[in-house]
């Protein structure tokens, strides 16, 4: 396994433990946050050869749409990580109480950016993997196991914190630590398979049939999560 391959896996699973608050504590959501910075600088360094590419070649669709997940996924990292010192207990670099509540909004907004846009990064390149798979059942059970998590991202209203008409994060610290961690999961895996099928359509917009399918088998598990469960009041 390569390096580049290791440094990806471990920025995923760094991503699932920060966005776990209630299953780790504040002090280890630091220290994770520390190395996930370091995790991204490790991962623009050894694809540089990324940005020397920036100014050559044409720019089709697929190439701009890559391009703006890339940067979009940046600044919202740098934003996250800056915010994150502002707000540290560990390391106290907040001056005013009113800059320490612009930090607090701050990283919690571009703490969600950062995961839904990180999944639709792993998304993007996901073909890589799917295309060595040549049975239908692991499609299937994607598109069952995302549906889940758009089911979980609703009832987080995930989309409140991203707007910012929510900076206060509601955390279930009753909640099962495993379930906390597997709704996490589902809810990148929905943003990987948004991300997949959105670039699927985009390189090939004359094969929608399959990628508009998935994503409508996604939808209808999240519809009928939501009519037999319903939309819990807390999550």
């Amino acid at each position: 396994m390569t390096a580049r391959r290791i440094v990806d896996i471990l920025m995923t699973l760094a991503l699932i433990l920060l966005m776990s608050l209630q299953v780790t504590d504040y002090l280890a959501h630091e220290y994770i946050g520390m190395v996930m910075v370091t995790l991204v600088i490790a991962h623009q360094y050894l694809n540089r050869t990324w940005f020397k590419t920036l100014l050559r070649g044409r720019y089709g669709a697929m190439r701009v749409l890559s391009l703006a997940i890339n940067i979009a996924l940046i600044v919202a990292f740098i934003v996250s990580a800056i915010s994150g010192m502002i707000i540290s207990e560990t390391f106290d670099f907040s001056g005013t109480e009113s800059f320490t509540e612009w930090g607090r909004t701050a990283h919690v907004c571009s703490s969600y950016w950062a995961f839904v846009i990180m999944g639709l990064h792993i998304g993007m390149h996901w073909g890589m993997i799917a295309g060595r798979i040549k049975s239908s059942w692991p499609g299937i059970m994607a598109v069952l196991f995302a549906g889940w998590g758009m089911y979980n991202f609703i009832c987080a209203n995930i989309t409140d914190y991203l707007t910012l008409r929510n900076v206060f994060v509601f955390l279930d610290y009753d909640k099962n630590p495993a379930l906390v961690i597997a709704e996490n999961v589902a809810m990148l895996s929905f943003c990987v398979l948004a991300g997949y099928q959105l670039c699927r359509f985009v390189a090939r917009p004359k094969d929608w049939l399959k990628p508009s399918m998935n994503i409508a088998g996604m939808c209808a598990v999240c519809a009928a999560l939501l009519v037999i469960f319903g939309r819990p009041e807390t999550f």
